[in-house]
């Protein structure tokens, strides 16, 4: 699959899937952002006002974490974020 890089990108009002993206030293703003399980990398990415969606495997695993107590059911992630992570895209 092709993944996709952001270098020095400022970011807004947007949805993006994650998988198969790198974002380096972005900035979104009021940005949807969709994981479903495949590879990413942020290094030095920044959010601000975003809201997230998981489907498919990452939505599993959510399901998965929150039925051992590992989430609350209902609790979401930050909508901002400073910061690097990732399972580097190849």
């Amino acid at each position: 699959m092709p993944y996709f890089i952001h270098n020095n990108e400022t970011l807004k009002n947007a949805t993006y899937a994650l998988d198969e993206h790198a974002f380096f030293n972005c900035k979104l703003t009021n940005c949807t952002l969709v994981y479903s399980g495949g590879s990413f990398e942020f290094v030095n990415l920044q959010l601000e006002n975003c809201q997230w969606k998981f489907r498919n495997d990452a939505n599993l695993t959510i399901q998965l974490l929150m039925s051992v107590g590992m989430l609350k059911p209902g609790q979401a992630p930050p909508p901002n974020f400073q910061g690097s992570a990732g399972s580097q895209v190849n």
